[in-house]
């Protein structure tokens, strides 16, 4: 069961040319500074969205594709949606402590309630979007590795790696790496997480939009009649 709520948390989150030296403390804070002044002016995001799943046992990767959305309730929590498109159709909702995925292709609804692990949840869906550099900087050892354009992308980034500090944190993730514009907003063009098995999952965003005005209902499941609704932790 926690082994299956950490995969859970981790789900709800390769680069070209070679890595110069670590960046300097100075361009650190500056960053921290750039990520303060984003994280208090966030609201919501909407993108395209690509997971790359690589599963380390196997030495396989998976692709998933979709459309994410994602609104700031308060400080500190998050709730979203993600609509995957392929490979398979198939919706996936968070909120509070509770995250569903619906799949209709079978018109089923698996419920699960993350209970203590939500709180890991929001903390991994803010980074980069929500989440200011000082709380960063409070959680993480923080270090720039490089300057470098991301693989598919066309932008100059910082990559940015983030190790938990805590114990807690680091059974779901081993590292965390943000590739953020060297200009303009300090908005994550890709991320990577790594678990301590080895597994990845790379992030790739699109066509992303900061603080797009959003239906009050964007974020809701409307679910079709005669929907199974399941709650595999029972």
């Amino acid at each position: 069961m926690r082994s299956a709520l950490r995969s859970l948390a981790v789900s709800m989150f390769l680069v070209t040319s070679a890595a110069p030296p670590a960046a300097s403390k100075d361009n650190l804070q500056d960053l921290i500074a750039r990520l303060d002044r984003a994280a208090s002016a966030f609201k919501a995001m909407t993108a395209q969205v690509t997971y790359l799943n690589h599963t380390d046992v196997l030495g396989e990767d998976d692709t998933e594709k979709g459309a994410v959305t994602m609104q700031k309730v308060q400080d500190g929590e998050v709730r979203g949606r993600v609509d995957f498109t392929a490979p398979d159709a198939k919706t996936v909702t968070f909120e509070k402590r509770r995250f569903s995925i619906y799949y209709p292709k079978i018109n089923t609804l698996q419920v699960y309630d993350l209970d203590k692990h939500g709180e890991q949840l929001d903390r991994f869906v803010m980074i980069g979007f929500g989440t200011s550099g000082t709380e960063l900087a409070r959680d993480y050892d923080m270090t720039i590795v490089a300057s470098e354009v991301p693989k598919g992308q066309s932008v100059e980034a910082i990559r940015l790696q983030l190790v938990p500090k805590s114990g807690d944190a680091r059974e779901y993730v081993k590292k965390l790496e943000l590739w953020i514009p060297q200009q303009g907003d300090p908005y994550p063009v890709q991320e990577k997480i790594s678990q301590p098995s080895g597994d990845y999952r790379l992030v790739t965003y699109s066509e992303l939009k900061i603080n797009p005005a959003l239906k009050a209902d964007v974020l809701q499941l409307k679910l079709p009649a005669g929907v199974k609704v399941e709650h595999p932790q029972k």
